[in-house]
């Protein structure tokens, strides 16, 4: 009876597995829109990032994850295409390093947020003010 639970459980997990990645081929890496704030001289952009499908830590869960860069520089999205696989990079890492349970409450998710806007202003080797201003988690399902 277990095996066949576990069988049940384990087809379930390979078919969402497998959804996700036939809809994430579908789907641009990097995509900016540049948008006026406030009607101001500044332009800032955004990048939605391919979503991210790790393990975490405890190898008894997984993340999946969609994540939009505010950006300070419209031309950081070019930069962040020129250097999309040390992103991807730094982002399995980040991610794959946490715990579900640091990650399920809004003060953890804050906390990722800043996390990952550290990450990626380091490889894009810029400040804040220029490179990613904010972040935002389009989808956030941790299994």
């Amino acid at each position: 009876m277990r095996k066949t639970a576990y069988k049940k459980t384990a087809y379930k997990h390979l078919l969402l597995i497998s959804l996700f990645y036939a809809l994430t081929l579908i789907s641009s890496p990097v995509s900016a829109n540049e948008k006026k704030e406030g009607g101001g001289e500044g332009a800032s952009s955004v990048a939605a990032l391919e979503p991210f499908t790790v393990n975490l830590s405890s190898f008894d869960r997984y993340l999946q994850i969609s994540i939009t860069l505010q950006l300070g520089n419209p031309e950081m999205a070019e930069k962040i295409k020129a250097k999309m696989p040390l992103v991807r990079h730094s982002m399995i890492m980040l991610l794959s390093g946490k715990e579900s349970a640091d990650i399920q409450n809004a003060s953890g998710k804050h906390e990722l947020i800043n996390e990952i806007k550290e990450k990626i202003n380091h490889v894009l080797e810029v400040k804040e003010h220029d490179g990613v201003t904010d972040v935002y988690l389009v989808n956030f399902v941790i299994q």
